[in-house]
């Protein structure tokens, strides 16, 4: 089983995660918040659900996209607890002195958000296989580790169950140290554990860690929040800029229009017109619209 630790106590959060590469977090959310999650994400698993039973095409698993910015309480409550930003910050925030001037002053940019989405499992979807999250940058390890090295990570995931999960509905499976492997090393049976999580918890885990999503053999299905996160200078996932409205993103708290991306991360990443982006929504100037 995954070792848990409350949310409020983040040093031991960063110091199981060091250790095992992913952690349950007791305290996460209230379950009224979880219920509110999953009311946001409905219409479009029913939308999904309802074309699949049209083509005659099996329930499987219905992706829901653009969760950061289709539910205000993931966004505004869930991803802006100030002990959740000092775990994330700690692994993924990224620091350095340019060296052309020695006198520059350090640049520190925060981690920001890479994908966002509800997967609901339907009954009788198979285990995904073992992997890595951070597959996706192509990153690779020559040579396994003794001891957890900070700044080794690119990326980490968020999981929220809107439904108690256990070995029957497919919790999630991950094997403690697994992110301390290099590729070479082939999992074992006995080394996978599972996160059987209540609502209201949720499983942190780095993208070096191995895991996967358990097969669902019950006749419910079974619905995680998912939430992943990146370092501010690789390019996310989810390409999301291009759904949201300058109205939408308006509505957004300044921490949040920061973790998707629209104040810049550094002096020049991601900028837009010599500015940042969101200043340009906030402009009264006809031209610039």
């Amino acid at each position: 089983m995954a070792r848990r630790v409350p949310l409020h106590d983040p040093t031991t959060v960063i110091r199981y995660l060091e250790e095992d590469g992913g952690v349950i977090l007791t305290d996460f959310s209230s379950i009224a918040d979880v219920q509110t999650v999953n009311d946001d994400a409905a219409p479009y698993i029913h939308a999904i659900l309802e074309d699949r039973a049209r083509r005659s095409l099996p329930r499987e698993t219905s992706r829901v996209t653009r969760l950061f910015g289709r539910s205000k309480t993931a966004r505004e409550g869930w991803l802006q607890q100030p002990n959740l930003h000092e775990v994330f910050n700690h692994f993924l925030r990224t620091e350095s002195i340019p060296y052309q001037d020695p006198n520059s002053i350090k640049i520190s940019t925060d981690p920001i958000l890479s994908s966002a989405a509800t997967l609901d499992i339907g009954p009788g979807v198979k285990a995904q296989g073992l992997h890595r999250d951070d597959f996706i940058w192509q990153q690779t390890r020559t040579t396994p580790r003794e001891k957890y090295s900070i700044g080794s990570d690119v990326s980490m995931g968020l999981l929220v169950p809107g439904v108690n999960t256990n070995a029957y509905n497919g919790a999630t499976l991950f094997i403690p140290g697994s992110h301390l492997w290099d590729d070479s090393r082939p999992p074992k049976a006995e080394e996978i554990a599972s996160a059987e999580m209540s609502v209201g918890e949720a499983f942190l885990f780095l993208g070096s860690t191995v895991h996967a999503g358990g097969a669902n053999t019950t006749s419910q299905s079974r619905p995680m929040h998912g939430f992943f996160y990146c370092r501010s200078f690789i390019r996310p996932e989810e390409n999301q800029h291009l759904w949201w409205t300058k109205d939408e993103v308006r509505k957004w708290s300044s921490a949040a229009q920061k973790q998707a991306g629209y104040l810049t991360g550094s002096p020049f990443i991601g900028y837009c017109d010599d500015r940042d982006p969101v200043d340009l929504f906030r402009a009264n100037d006809a031209s610039v619209e």
